[in-house]
């Protein structure tokens, strides 16, 4: 087969995004929608969500399925919540299901296994500018899992953890909370916080401090879940994923309605 006209130049965003390339940026670099049907029909490509193609035929990677959710989703699609946390380094709440945010207005439809929030306070200062995939700066991926969670006592192990791991300051939470609005978890982040502020606070568990990530969220890591397992022994912030956020699939594996963050 002839090469494909702009082959260098999707093959370069591909490669710079772990493989994984939307339809669009590769229809805009030249490739035809011909060539890519045949990639996916001979299982040289893989298509694991609408409009997002991984080019090789082994099965998807964790990083290569948070690239495909942002990927699919399309501009102004970032990680947010859980998986933006764990690719900064929290441990503990690992899930499966990969957390996307997007700005309150678009209506992107539901992707298997992606949970997909709307945010009216998205701004850029919100998001890490040189960091891939694109996500949400730390503090405010934990102050979204905290205010998403569905129980109370997840909301405070994920404040704790996120500050007793190094992760985020009580400063920095605090600053990011003000800045998010009238959120539903505001008051109890905010208390939890109060009682966070002295030293003594946060040595008084054996919890150990995270070495896997730098300060500003960059993993050390190739973006993989921790390996942590929710029925593991632990000293307390340690919670079942299912707990802290809603499943967005049916026992049969089938969609559900995305999540919608009005602030």
């Amino acid at each position: 087969m002839a090469p494909d006209p702009g082959q260098y130049s999707w093959q370069k965003t591909a490669d710079s995004q772990c493989g994984v390339i939307a339809v669009r940026t590769a229809l805009a670099a030249g490739m035809s929608r011909s060539t890519i049907r045949w990639r996916l029909k001979t299982g040289r490509w893989q298509l694991p969500m609408p409009g997002a193609l991984v080019t090789h035929p082994e099965p998807p990677t964790r990083i290569q399925l948070l690239w495909c959710a942002v990927e699919s989703i399309g501009p102004h699609a970032v990680l947010g919540g859980a998986s933006a946390a764990a690719m900064g380094g929290l441990r503990g709440f690992d899930d499966e299901r990969i957390t996307v945010v997007v700005p309150a207005g678009r209506q992107p439809g539901p992707r298997p296994g992606v949970v997909i929030h709307h945010s009216t306070r998205l701004n850029s200062s919100d998001i890490y500018p040189h960091l891939r995939p694109p996500r949400t700066r730390l503090a405010r991926s934990v102050v979204d899992m905290a205010n998403w969670a569905q129980r109370p006592e997840a909301v405070y192990d994920i404040v704790v953890a996120a500050v007793q791991q190094r992760l985020v300051t009580v400063g920095e939470l605090h600053t990011t909370i003000s800045a998010r609005g009238p959120i539903r978890r505001k008051n109890m982040i905010m208390e939890i916080l109060g009682g966070l502020e002295t030293p003594d606070d946060l040595e008084s568990t054996d919890q150990p401090v995270a070495t896997s990530a730098h300060r500003d969220g960059a993993p050390r890591h190739d973006g993989t879940l921790n390996n942590a397992r929710s029925d593991a022994p632990s000293s307390g912030l340690m919670i079942p994923t299912h707990e802290y956020g809603r499943s967005t699939l049916s026992s049969t594996g089938t969609p559900l309605a995305s999540h919608s963050d009005r602030t």
